[in-house]
């Protein structure tokens, strides 16, 4: 009959941690996609002035994540 879209949200394993994010602590990186709780990426920077992925090491590729949406026909 129509489109219906929801945001459902599928957890994530922490790549630093393993453990599951909550939506409202994740990180991902823009480049390889890959998923981190923020307080993992705050720990793994150490204190420096960037940050930087852990998997591909690219600088300035990591950012909040919106869960995508999931478009359901009905």
């Amino acid at each position: 009959m129509g489109n219906m879209s929801s945001n459902i949200y599928k957890p994530e394993k922490c790549l630093i941690c393993w453990d599951q994010i909550d939506v409202t602590d994740l990180i991902e990186c823009t480049r390889c996609n890959i998923y981190i709780h923020a307080y993992c990426e705050e720990t793994y920077r150490g204190g420096k002035g960037y940050c930087k992925c852990p998997h591909c090491q690219r600088v300035g590729t990591l950012g909040i994540s919106v869960p995508h949406r999931i478009s359901k026909n009905i």
